[in-house]
């Protein structure tokens, strides 16, 4: 990436033509608001009123300030008055233990640098922006609640500023949503984090601009998965940035197909989930995602024929992407197309060994056949990469259980482990209660999985087709519970699951 001008304090720091509100030309001077004030008073610094905005409402052109600093200067200098010291903005940086920047400096060091930048940004759509981000990185208890309003404040008062957005501005804002989709498509932790903040500044530097919504959506959507942001977090934050998208742009397949993603993942909507596929596919068929995510979103018995479908087309239009093909391996294993699953999964994995998919779904598999020694392997590189603390317990506590008593003792200390952790709120109770299901504990699983639906848990969509949940097929209650689920059947399609023998 191109270093930032000679000066700036932050990344991309570009002057505007065009800054907006006393704050912002007072940080362009580099002077407090009062001092400013005075000087359009006292000595024509050359500000413009907006008609009918009030008092306050106020612009000012970067070259006519320029200018006016130059004609000042051959005066002499300019007086300086004692003036009391003004109070800092309300947005408070605060210092995380051991949290790094995509660039190995401190978060909340990155943060103050490029909140410097404020005067060629909206200051109320920065201090929204950064909220989101540090509650996306750092999931603080409090603030994750509070940064989704504020997301939601930014994207609903997002508007031009007087004038329009300035050709500079566009081009910017352009060239950061391209260097966002780039570190979203290579899919790892530190690379999604790099996208929501090339995303984030696109949005900033252009307000209006479609699809930079599109991309904070579609990274939302998978930082859930590849981070340790909560599911409802992402998913909430992802239908705001799509509905945005949309409200700009009702065109955009990709804001639809990100929008459809996060209603069913997010709300349980397969009715609203599947008409926004549709939409999608009907604007740009030749979308791979949009094929994949349909996949995914439906895959379960009934559905299997019609998603296989849909994820070989997405093969069709990107036959190298590891996304697709790994994904299309978990479907023929949970479609009970075994072999050619686990061969497929395990194809990618050796041709992009530090890619977390397949070692997360090999993991999956693995447990599901009852091959241990391979669950273990792959649960590990699964915690190494996305340096999941619970993951590399549990896993560890599996593994000394199995290297004890084998199969007996690596379920007894993996329940024990794992259920420490959600009586704590750090694990899922489907997690829990896939480990209860292997162990014999139909009840007590059941009862996880009925409080994970009470929760509205984002994992408890995992009963429609996990091969180790499905081992409580035959259990009223698990039938009761799967209904809740409202998934509706195509016609013509009588895929039943298989369920692998351990």
């Amino acid at each position: 990436m191109p270093s930032a001008p000679h000066g700036a304090s932050g990344p991309l720091k570009v002057p505007r033509s065009r800054v907006v509100s006393w704050k912002e030309i007072a940080d362009y001077l580099d002077k407090g608001e009062r001092t400013v004030k005075r000087w359009a008073t006292e000595r024509a610094l050359p500000v413009h009123h907006v008609p009918g905005g009030g008092h306050g409402s106020v612009y000012a052109l970067t070259e006519e300030l320029d200018q006016w600093l130059i004609s000042e200067r051959t005066k002499g200098p300019v007086p300086v008055r004692e003036e009391p010291p003004e109070a800092p903005p309300s947005f408070e940086v605060v210092e995380i233990p051991g949290s790094r920047s995509p660039q190995n400096e401190p978060r909340s060091s990155f943060i103050a640098r490029w909140s410097r930048g404020w005067k060629h940004r909206s200051a109320l759509g920065v201090v929204a922006i950064l909220s989101v981000l540090l509650a996306s990185r750092f999931l603080l208890p409090d603030a994750t609640r509070t940064s989704t309003s504020l997301l939601r404040s930014l994207l609903a008062h997002s508007k031009p500023a007087s004038g329009g957005t300035s050709d500079q501005d566009k081009q910017i804002a352009h060239d950061l949503y391209l260097r966002g989709r780039f570190e979203w498509n290579r899919r790892t932790p530190e690379s999604l984090n790099r996208a929501l903040d090339f995303f984030t500044q696109a949005v900033v530097h252009d307000p209006n601009y479609a699809e930079a919504y599109v991309g904070l959506a579609d990274t939302y959507n998978l930082l859930r998965e590849y981070t340790l942001m909560p599911e409802t977090e992402a998913y909430d934050r992802a239908i705001a940035a799509a509905k945005k998208a949309i409200e700009l742009d009702d065109s955009l397949a990709e804001a639809h197909r990100s929008l459809a993603f996060a209603e069913v993942w997010g709300n349980w909507d397969f009715t609203a989930g599947e008409k926004e596929f549709r939409r999608a596919i009907e604007l740009n068929p030749r979308d791979p995602v949009t094929h994949l995510w349909f996949a995914n979103a439906f895959s379960a018995p009934g559905w299997y024929s019609l998603c296989l479908r849909e994820i070989e087309r997405a093969q069709e239009l990107d036959p190298a992407s590891h996304a697709i093909l790994a994904d299309k391996g978990l479907m023929l294993f949970h479609a009970g197309r075994i072999r050619q699953g686990i061969e497929l999964e395990s194809q990618v994995e050796l041709a992009d060994p530090d890619f977390l998919s397949p070692h997360r779904y090999l993991a999956s598999m693995y447990m599901a056949l009852g091959d241990y020694p391979k669950f273990l392997v792959e649960s590990e590189k699964s915690a190494d990469l996305t340096q999941d603390e619970v993951l590399k317990v549990t896993t560890a506590a599996a593994r000394a259980g199995f290297g004890k008593d084998g199969e007996r003792g690596l379920f007894s200390e993996l329940y024990a482990s794992q259920k420490n952790f959600y009586a704590h709120g750090k694990l899922a109770g489907t997690i829990l209660a896939m480990t209860c299901v292997r162990m014999g504990r139909k009840q007590e699983a059941l009862d996880l999985l009925q409080r994970e639906y009470q929760q509205h848990s984002a994992t408890f969509l995992m009963l429609k087709d996990n091969p180790n949940l499905l081992l409580l097929k035959e259990e009223p209650r698990y039938q009761e519970l799967l209904r809740k689920i409202r998934l509706p059947m195509p016609e013509g399609d009588s895929g039943t699951p298989q369920v692998p023998q351990g």
